[in-house]
């Protein structure tokens, strides 16, 4: 009996460090983003005729989720077609570390480094299997405003970004 007592208190007092140690909110530095945002604006490959994104906790608050969904009408190059995708932004257990995993329709999958900035959240890839890296950064313009900005590198030159696509967000509801 002295044995389960024991054991118990063991675990009970593991439980407490553990949820002593993780911060009351994860996701502050996160905040400005959090809610439900429409986009305009693009660039290369065509501007999105509408746009929607949701930024939220997810699996009772350990990840943070990205959802989006985009329309791109019709041009003589290419039939109208929608974009979706989800990301999911997560802290490495065994250091603490910020990194996303993003997935798409396009059968797309990138893998993430984030770096939190003054006004700003970063997304660097490392390089693809073809030698590609992308880099996403969420700029804070104003309280309920943010620009997306989606750039690669192409092989051989990891650090020479260029802009693919680039959004402006407002936010519609939080």
């Amino acid at each position: 009996m002295r044995l389960k007592t024991a054991l118990a208190a063991f675990l009970l007092a593991i439980i407490s460090s553990a949820n002593a140690q993780q911060p009351s909110n994860p996701w502050k530095d996160f905040d400005f983003l959090l809610g439900e945002w429409t986009w305009s604006g693009g660039g290369h490959p065509g501007q999105a005729t509408t746009g929607r994104c949701t930024f939220e906790p997810d699996l009772n608050g350990t990840v943070l989720k990205r959802t989006v969904h985009l329309e791109y009408p019709a041009s003589q190059q290419r039939a109208a077609f929608s974009h979706d995708d989800v990301l999911y932004i997560y802290r490495e257990p065994s250091d603490g570390s910020l990194h996303a995993i993003f997935f798409d329709n396009e059968v797309h999958v990138i893998r993430y480094t984030v770096t939190v900035l003054q006004d700003s959240i970063q997304f660097l890839s490392d390089a693809a299997p073809s030698g590609t890296r992308a880099r996403m950064t969420y700029t804070r313009l104003g309280p309920d405003s943010v620009t997306e900005k989606f750039e690669l590198a192409p092989p051989g030159k990891p650090e020479e970004f260029t802009k693919y696509v680039e959004f402006v967000a407002k936010r519609i509801g939080k």
